[in-house]
């Protein structure tokens, strides 16, 4: 098997078994990663259960709640320690739709992307069942970031991506400063400052079926002063491709 699907988890007893069972009847197989952060409504416990069922389902527990960039970075490490060739990242809660990972990995294996971005605002806004106000904090959020970096990526702050294995290796995951949301943009700045092709492919984003949100305002807080503090850092530090 050479793609992987990154999932943490946190309190997603309600959406684990549909989302894998949805992952697994892809028409590209994919083997799939839970990384679970000790979650106390057994989502980890429904996991384990469901390998018995799902050959190609893995588990990764943590012993606690550590920050969204933390458990990638975990799942990151996994993965680059087996031979996937493309490794995808995604949310538990299908605001991400499953269907949508064989346009992000042919978006690598066949139109030559080295990262492919499932985007919400590469074709204007699409968005389902969020309230205006959130969209306009993620949108603005976005023109923050491109405005900062000078990234020409529309949806910088995007959670569904595909990398190919040698963008995760040239990036080294665990040098990423920042922990949540921001972890995301962190990761596209730097696959971007190595000069990796970036392709944005739209996708329809739906907000949670079930369990409950995560954001919060300190999420975005961080973004917001992270960014920043990432751009200057730049401006001294670049990063250089080691592994070809």
């Amino acid at each position: 098997m050479s793609n992987l699907v990154l999932i943490p988890t946190y309190n997603e007893a309600e959406n684990i078994h549909g989302l894998v069972h949805a992952i697994s009847s892809l028409s590209v197989a994919f083997d799939i990663l839970i990384i679970d952060d000790n979650s106390p409504d057994g989502t980890g416990t429904i996991a384990k259960d469901l390998m018995r069922l799902y050959p190609n389902l893995h588990l990764l527990e943590r012993p606690e709640k550590a920050g969204l960039g933390r458990a990638y970075i975990a799942g990151f490490d996994w993965a680059l320690q087996r031979d996937y060739q493309y490794i995808c990242e995604m949310d538990a809660d299908f605001s991400h739709d499953p269907a949508d990972l064989v346009k992000l990995h042919a978006a690598c294996d066949r139109d030559g992307a080295d990262l492919a971005i499932g985007s919400r605002y590469i074709s204007g806004v699409n968005v389902v069942n969020w309230p205006m106000g959130r969209v306009l904090m993620s949108y603005i959020a976005s023109m923050y970031v491109r405005l900062i970096t000078g990234m020409k990526i529309m949806d910088t702050t995007a959670g569904f991506k595909c990398y190919r294995r040698e963008v995760l290796q040239n990036i080294n995951p665990g040098h990423i400063r920042l922990v949540g949301y921001g972890f995301q943009i962190e990761m596209k700045f730097t696959a971007w400052k190595l000069g990796y092709r970036i392709i944005e492919v739209p996708i329809i984003f739906t907000d949670r079926r079930a369990g409950t949100s995560k954001m919060s305002g300190g999420i975005f807080s961080e973004a917001l002063w992270g960014v920043l503090r990432m751009k200057i850092v730049s401006i001294f530090r670049k990063p250089r491709r080691i592994v070809t």
